[in-house]
C-alpha cells in the first residue's frame, strides 16, 4: 500500500506550489504557524468591500450627512480586528437607525405654519427640548371667544330687506337698502298721498275713454264711469288698480297727469326718499320710443325705482294718514258709480296677509317682471311696532310674516 502512496505524495510536492500561485498571488508574511493559527477563526476578503450607504430624505432643507457604513476592516490589523468590524457594524446601525424618517403626522405637525399672531419664542439654550418648548407655547384663542357674528336675519331670496322698530326708530334687519330698485305698485302709496295732499275726498272724477288701454292690474272701472276721490282711492289701495291710480292723476287739478307725476316726485324728495324716481302714477314701468328701425318703433322701459330704506320711509309717512292705513288694512268693500244708473263694484284687499292672524295696521304689495314681488307692511300691536320692506322676491307675503315674526322674537 505504501508504495502505491509515494507517486501521489510526490506529485503533491511537485505541483503544489504552482497551484498555490494560480490561487493565492499575495503574498503572506506571516509564517506557517501564522497561519495554522488562523484556521477556524472567520476569514475576510481584503477585495469585498460593502458599499457606502447613503440615506435620503424627502426633507429637502436636510443638511445631507456623510455615509455612515464604513468599508470593513481588514483581519490583517490583528486578532482586534473582528470585534472592531463587530463594532463598527453595530455603530452604523445606530447612525442608520437615528437617520429614519419621522412618522407622517409628526413631520405634517413640523410642516404647519405658525400663526403670525403667535410666534413661539426660542426656547433657552441647553434648557429642555423643542418639543418641551412646543408644548409650553400659548395656544391662540378659541374662535367661540371672538363672538359669533349677530344673526343676519331669516333666510329669505331677495334683492332687498328692510325691518324697523318704529317705536324704537331702530333698523332690526338691513340688508341692500340703499340700491335703487322697481318697486312697481308699492308708487300707490305716494299717488295716495299726493291725492289727499291736493284733492278733495267728495270730488268727482269722470273715468277717461283710454282707460281700457291701462294694462293689469285693474279693477275694471269702465269709461264715463262717475266715481268719488274716496271711492278711487280704495279701488287702487286694496286691488291695486292701475286704472283708478291713472284716473285719479288724469283728474289732478293743478294740471293732470304731468304736473301730478311732478307733484309724486316733489312729495318724495320732500319726504328725503333722495333714491326714488317716479314716471307712472300706477308703478307699472314707462315705455320710451328711443326710435325707429325698418319701421318698427324702439322701445326702452323706465321703472320707478326707490331705495328699500326710501320704501320704509315713505311708508311710514303714508300710513301715517289715517285713510290710507284703513283702508290698506281692510279686507272687502263695495264702491258705487255716481251715474243716474249706478254700478256696484266689490273689493276685495290682495293683501293675503290680512286674512291671518297679524296685527297688519297698512300694507301694500307691488309686481311687475323687472319688480319682482314686492311688499311693504306695517305690523303694530301693544308689545310691537314694526315695518317691513321686501323688494324682489318669490314670495313676498311669506318673507314678510317671517321677518316679523323673527324680529318679534328678538330681545333688544
Amino acid at each position: 500500500m505504501f508504495y502505491r502512496t509515494i507517486p501521489a505524495i510526490l506529485a503533491i510536492l511537485i505541483f503544489a506550489p504552482s497551484y498555490a500561485a494560480a490561487f493565492e498571488p499575495a503574498r503572506w508574511s506571516g509564517s506557517v504557524q501564522d497561519i495554522a493559527a488562523r484556521i477556524g477563526k472567520p476569514q475576510y476578503d481584503t477585495l469585498q468591500r460593502q458599499p457606502k450607504v447613503s440615506v435620503v430624505t424627502k426633507n429637502k432643507n436636510a443638511t445631507p450627512r456623510p455615509a455612515v457604513a464604513r468599508a470593513v476592516e481588514s483581519p490583517h490589523a490583528g486578532e482586534g480586528s473582528t470585534a472592531q468590524v463587530r463594532r463598527g457594524a453595530a455603530r452604523a446601525e445606530t447612525e442608520v437607525s437615528s437617520l429614519k424618517p419621522r412618522p407622517l403626522l409628526a413631520s405634517m405637525k413640523a410642516a404647519l405654519p405658525v400663526d403670525r399672531h403667535e410666534r413661539p419664542s426660542a426656547p433657552p439654550r441647553g434648557t429642555g427640548s423643542a418639543l418641551a418648548a412646543k408644548r409650553s407655547m400659548p395656544k391662540p384663542p378659541a374662535a367661540e371667544a371672538k363672538g359669533k357674528p349677530a344673526a343676519s336675519g331669516p333666510n329669505i331670496p331677495a334683492k332687498a330687506m328692510y325691518c324697523l322698530d318704529c317705536a324704537a326708530d331702530k333698523v332690526i334687519l338691513a340688508k341692500n337698502i340703499s340700491e335703487p330698485l322697481p318697486i312697481a305698485s308699492i308708487t300707490k302709496l305716494l299717488t295716495a298721498m299726493v291725492v289727499l295732499d291736493e284733492m278733495k275726498l267728495d270730488q268727482i272724477v269722470e273715468v277717461p275713454e283710454d282707460i281700457v288701454e291701462v294694462p293689469p292690474h285693474k279693477v275694471g272701472i269702465r269709461p264715463r264711469d262717475l266715481f268719488t276721490v274716496n271711492d278711487l282711492l280704495h279701488g287702487m289701495l286694496m286691488e291695486s288698480g292701475n286704472d283708478c291710480a291713472e284716473a285719479l292723476a288724469c283728474a289732478y287739478p293743478k294740471g293732470g297727469r304731468a304736473a301730478f307725476l311732478k307733484a309724486m316726485n316733489r312729495k318724495a324728495t320732500s319726504l328725503g326718499a333722495s333714491s326714488t324716481a317716479l314716471f307712472t302714477p300706477s308703478g307699472l314701468d314707462m315705455k320710451v320710443i328711443l326710435g325707429r328701425r325698418d319701421g318698427k318703433a324702439l322701445e326702452a322701459t323706465k321703472p320707478n325705482v326707490a331705495s328699500a330704506k326710501d320704501v320704509a320711509l315713505i311708508a311710514r309717512h303714508a300710513f301715517n294718514y289715517p285713510l290710507i292705513s284703513e283702508i290698506t288694512s281692510t279686507k272687502t268693500c263695495t264702491v258705487t258709480t255716481r251715474n243716474d244708473i249706478p254700478r256696484k263694484y266689490r273689493l276685495a284687499s290682495n293683501i293675503k296677509l290680512l286674512y291671518g292672524n297679524l296685527p297688519i295696521v297698512g300694507a301694500k304689495t307691488g309686481f311687475t317682471n323687472m319688480a319682482g314681488r314686492c311688499i311693504v307692511a306695517h305690523f303694530k300691536d301693544d308689545a310691537k311696532d314694526q315695518l317691513v320692506v321686501v323688494l324682489n322676491t318669490r314670495r313676498h307675503f311669506k318673507a314678510a310674516e317671517n321677518i316679523y315674526r323673527w324680529a318679534a322674537g328678538k330681545k333688544f
